[in-house]
């Protein structure tokens, strides 16, 4: 009987164990599962806080609004404050004229366009009176305009000065006089007046090699031809 009472002693102990082990690991499988969501939430956490940061600290440039940006314009002629000035991206004529102090008395902007949209780099002429400007736009190397002055009348009228030997006088000629020359068409000879008023005039005959599509061939035929 004793020993009866013992092994059933021993028994139902060993029933109440493995019912607490059972208990004791749902419980553990249970901590387990709440403890790698809460983990797995403040990764996340992290992880946008740290790209956000990256975002604000390190390229704030990105976010950087356009109207941050300027162009310079050379502006000069018929204004009260010719000179140097900045404008922001997107500015007109009539915009670079305002910032250097508006036209004087004497302004002639009947040729001007104060629409036209400037580039960076852009030079502008207002003329006086009885000054004749042109207005010219190179497809090749403008992004924008450039106003210049050509000549006042005077000059105008005797642009074929100085031509009494049968020569052309690149810095003065017009288009249909250029075209008199042999190899040089419509373009080509707005190629040339395009560039002489660019840079000011040619200082010498090669420097017609400079304008785009005359290279030393051509200048070889029309070097006896020209002069400046």
């Amino acid at each position: 009987m004793n020993t009866y009472k013992i092994k059933r002693y021993m028994l139902e102990n060993k029933m109440k164990c493995l019912q607490a082990a059972t208990v004791f690991i749902v419980i553990l499988i249970a901590l387990i599962i709440c403890l790698s969501k809460y983990l797995s939430e403040d990764s996340e956490i992290i992880v946008v806080g740290a790209a956000e940061d990256e975002i604000t600290e390190e390229t704030p440039e990105i976010f950087a609004p356009a109207e941050d940006f300027f162009i310079i314009v050379d502006i000069q002629g018929a204004v009260n404050s010719p000179g140097v000035v900045n404008l922001p991206d997107g500015s007109r004529v009539n915009d670079a004229i305002e910032k250097a102090g508006g036209l004087t008395e004497k302004a002639d902007t009947m040729n001007v366009n104060l629409a036209t949209r400037l580039a960076d780099g852009d030079k502008v002429y207002i003329p006086k009176e009885q000054e004749q400007t042109s207005v010219q736009k190179s497809n090749s190397e403008m992004a924008g305009v450039v106003t210049n002055a050509v000549a006042n009348k005077s000059a105008v009228s005797s642009s074929n000065a100085g031509e009494g030997d049968g020569t052309v006088n690149i810095n003065t000629a017009n288009s249909e006089r250029l075209q008199t020359l042999s190899g040089v068409g419509p373009a080509t000879a707005q190629k040339i007046i395009d560039y002489r008023e660019r840079s000011g005039g040619f200082k010498k005959v090669e420097d017609i090699m400079k304008v785009s599509g005359i290279g030393t061939k051509t200048f070889e035929k029309l070097k006896d031809k020209i002069n400046i």
